[in-house]
């Protein structure tokens, strides 16, 4: 399903404790709730940007540094960011949101995908990469597999044809959460991934979901 711009929105149904979602490209709308879920948790699963374009810094344990909106105006930039990766093709996120109580959206979470040397168009090169983060109030209900494995569904039938070959799901050594989470949603441990400054500062997971045969 696409809406009048062309672009995907993606709905998965409720399965148990999982609410029923939709996932869409971030509108300027969805600021304040990004505001304010970055107020709780400074979330960073698949909030890329390019370089030029990463006016907020968070220095990190071991001196690696993580971007992300701190507050509204990063926020309108970030999300005008995720416009542009639309435009050009190479980084495509998606807003998670759950339907309330009153007929409207709550946000959940994001996916996003480029490709894993962040170089050209998602489809161009073999691996590209997802990653993912959960809202605080929607954690534990299987909203983060659910929302990686529409994601991956849709990008290996829009890409289908195309380079792409596998997608890679990374996270740091010390978070098993995120392991049960990429088990979940189809992506097998595949090797460990020692830290390797300035590139990454620390150890990870490599799980990889590799596009079915034809």
């Amino acid at each position: 399903m696409t809406n009048g711009q062309g672009l995907p929105e993606l709905r998965v149904p409720t399965v148990g404790r999982q609410p029923a979602l939709d996932l869409r490209p971030w509108r300027a709308a969805d600021i304040p709730a990004l505001t304010a879920e970055m107020s709780r948790d400074y979330l960073m699963g698949g909030m890329w940007s390019t370089p030029d374009e990463r006016p907020f810094r968070t220095v990190l344990r071991g001196g690696a540094e993580r971007t992300g909106p701190m507050d509204e105006r990063d926020a309108a930039r970030w999300i005008a960011s995720q416009d542009r990766g639309w435009h050009d093709g190479d980084r495509l996120c998606f807003a998670v949101l759950e339907t309330d109580e009153a007929g409207g959206y709550v946000l959940a979470g994001n996916v996003g995908l480029k490709n894993r040397d962040e170089t050209c168009r998602i489809g161009e090169r073999e691996t590209a990469e997802i990653g993912y983060w959960t809202a605080v109030a929607a954690r534990g209900r299987g909203v983060a597999p659910a929302a990686v494995i529409a994601v991956t569904d849709w990008v290996f039938d829009a890409f289908a044809g195309t380079t792409l070959r596998q997608i890679m799901l990374v996270h740091n050594d010390d978070n098993p959460p995120s392991c049960r989470v990429a088990e979940k949603a189809g992506y097998p441990f595949v090797e460990f991934s020692p830290a390797n400054p300035p590139h990454w500062f620390e150890d990870g997971h490599i799980h990889m979901r590799r596009a079915a045969a034809d």
